[in-house]
């Protein structure tokens, strides 16, 4: 077996256990809530919204952490790794709500634990490899270990009869346990390859980085692409229910088969990206996902089926959205690193997490809000208002967004060779 095979795959395990619960975390949660805890939805966005503001802070404040080293790289995955457990235990498996703001303080905790744990990864990801198609690879190998464990939390409940209280509870437990497992063997086989350069300045990083115009291009194209992703992530289950008239099993199904699709569209991006590039095969992948999606405005209740194909094929398409973005940004902090002599992977990769929570956390807020404003009901026959709103948002919204990033993605200019230039003057 080839060596970096190997490397990679130790590398990617905790991305796995991490990956199963984004499921219940980020779609089922919000319906989880108000059809078994009675919270009001309008009350769920608030929380949401309010968690993930405190998580944004976190975002840079970790990155800062981890580029200063003043706690080690790993230990910082360690902490995250234990509050996410507890987090995870304290939303899904534990049964009483012992106070108001139950929800706020563990779904806080969650974020913080997530962070903690994603920026300093993603940054040993960035010093394990620095050729410009094996950094593809490697972010290939880590996005498709995320996609088997939320296809494994999809594909659980199709093989056992239980209800969706049972089932959050078991995917969680068995998430925390496979995260004994992945998290300790990582730490323990995965070099932690930090060359400590000069100290870096706080005020130096925000200079610099108002300087970098190629990196806020770069991440004005994530955050559209992050809102373009998040609309249709939280309206989900709502759209299958009170649109399709779908069941909680046509969930399951559906989503199964998108990640599925997804998996498969993973090493089939990761050859185009090799053939043509890492922005040409971002581009492509968001166009051709923004067409196929136009599909949904012809679905009407029952047509489940239909929605299953869609989903395949735009689920094909997410690989490229998964594997090629953190390639990007594993090149731009050399570019950084060259133009400005800081080496700040750990900001910089802040700002991935920073964005995707950030327009998570917007999103949440205008859709949840909106629902309330049209007096939608989770458990309640849709009305007109609802039912056109969760269209719109569900679909418009994301086609508009994802051709806007591909727009602005064609003048980014940054290609394999570019990469080796710098790198040799760099790493000699």
């Amino acid at each position: 077996m080839n060596k970096n095979f190997l490397r990679n795959i130790i590398y990617s395990l905790p991305a796995f256990s991490f990956a199963i619960p984004t499921f219940p975390v980020m779609i089922m949660l919000p319906a989880f809530f108000a059809e078994v805890h009675n919270y009001d939805i309008g009350l769920i966005g608030t929380y949401i919204f309010l968690a993930k503001l405190i998580d944004i802070i976190s975002d840079p404040v970790v990155g800062w952490i981890n580029d200063k080293n003043l706690l080690n790289r790993k230990i910082l995955i360690i902490l995250g790794s234990i509050f996410c457990a507890v987090s995870l235990y304290k939303l899904f498996i534990n049964e009483q709500i012992l106070y108001e703001y139950y929800l706020f303080v563990w779904i806080s905790f969650l974020y913080l634990g997530w962070t903690l744990f994603q920026i300093p990864y993603l940054s040993i990801g960035y010093d394990l490899e620095k050729n410009y198609f094996l950094r593809t690879k490697l972010s290939a190998m880590r996005e498709f270990s995320i996609l088997l464990g939320l296809f494994f939390s999809l594909g659980f409940p199709m093989f056992f009869n239980l209800n969706n209280i049972d089932l959050l509870k078991y995917i969680v437990a068995i998430a925390i346990f496979s995260g004994l497992i992945g998290v300790p063997l990582m730490l323990s086989k995965t070099p932690n390859n930090r060359i400590l350069r000069r100290k870096i300045k706080l005020k130096d990083v925000f200079t610099n980085l108002k300087k970098n115009q190629l990196l806020k291009k770069v991440m004005f194209v994530w955050l559209i692409n992050s809102l373009a992703n998040v609309f249709p992530m939280i309206l989900f289950s709502f759209f299958v229910s009170s649109v399709l008239t779908g069941t909680d099993s046509d969930r399951q199904i559906v989503l199964f088969y998108y990640f599925l699709f997804a998996i498969l569209g993973v090493p089939f991006w990761t050859y185009i990206s090799k053939k043509f590039g890492k922005k040409e095969t971002w581009s492509i992948s968001l166009i051709l996902s923004s067409c196929l999606f136009t599909s949904v405005f012809l679905l009407d209740s029952g047509d489940i089926i239909p929605f299953i194909v869609i989903s395949c094929v735009t689920g094909f398409c997410l690989g490229a959205d998964l594997i090629i973005p953190p390639s990007i940004q594993a090149d731009l902090s050399d570019i950084h690193l060259n133009k400005f002599k800081e080496d700040i992977s750990g900001i910089l990769f802040s700002f991935i997490t920073f964005l995707n929570k950030f327009s998570f956390a917007l999103a949440s807020l205008f859709i949840f809000s909106m629902l309330s404003f049209f007096n939608f009901e989770a458990n309640e026959e849709v009305n007109s208002s609802s039912r056109n709103f969760i269209i719109l948002a569900y679909a418009l919204a994301p086609i508009c967004l994802k051709l806007l990033a591909a727009y602005i993605l064609f003048s980014f200019k940054f290609n394999e060779k570019d990469l080796e230039i710098i790198q040799r003057k760099i790493y000699g």
